[in-house]
């Protein structure tokens, strides 16, 4: 049982060593970025709707 107390404390420690090393974004690049993911979201959004429509009008008409 010790041993695997030994290695959960191992692990532990090790997630938090790599912790400290991460790069966290500010604010206000975490706004910058949601801003950018909203727009390309909606921009292929309306792309796929568009195609979708194309797609249907010409099979329509050809059926």
């Amino acid at each position: 049982m010790k041993k695997y107390i030994e290695k959960a404390d191992k692990y532990y420690r090790d997630v938090v060593g790599e912790m400290r090393k991460v790069s966290w974004p500010t604010k206000e690049e975490v706004k910058d970025m949601t801003v950018v993911v909203l727009t390309v979201s909606g921009i292929l959004a309306l792309f796929t709707f568009a195609v979708d429509w194309v797609i249907n009008t010409v099979m329509g008409k050809l059926l």
